[in-house]
């Protein structure tokens, strides 16, 4: 009776092995990430789409100011002008 068992060791089962058996929960969690992953690509591509008409739209905004600014300046320099002749008939009419 001096015979030594290892009942925890399975001589069948040497090295690494992989189960073949593989449960509900694992594949409902895969199918969730990927339509996970699906969404957000397609929320992202969404938002990319939204930023980038936005960008056109205040990119014609800019030029429009632009312009207006160029024109609201041409005419205060025009009525200083004028301004500044008025100024100067009215200093010779007092000399």
């Amino acid at each position: 009776m001096n015979e030594f068992v290892e009942r925890r060791a399975n001589p069948q089962e040497a090295g690494w092995h992989l189960k073949k058996e593989v449960n509900l929960s694992i594949i409902i969690s895969i199918i969730g990430v990927g339509v996970a992953c699906v969404t957000g690509y397609t929320d992202l591509k969404r938002d990319i789409a939204l930023i980038k008409a936005d960008a056109a739209v205040l990119h014609q905004r800019d030029s429009a100011i632009e312009i207006s600014t160029k024109e609201a300046i041409r005419e205060l320099q025009g009525a200083m002008l004028r301004m500044e002749s008025k100024l100067d008939r009215l200093i010779e009419r007092q000399k």
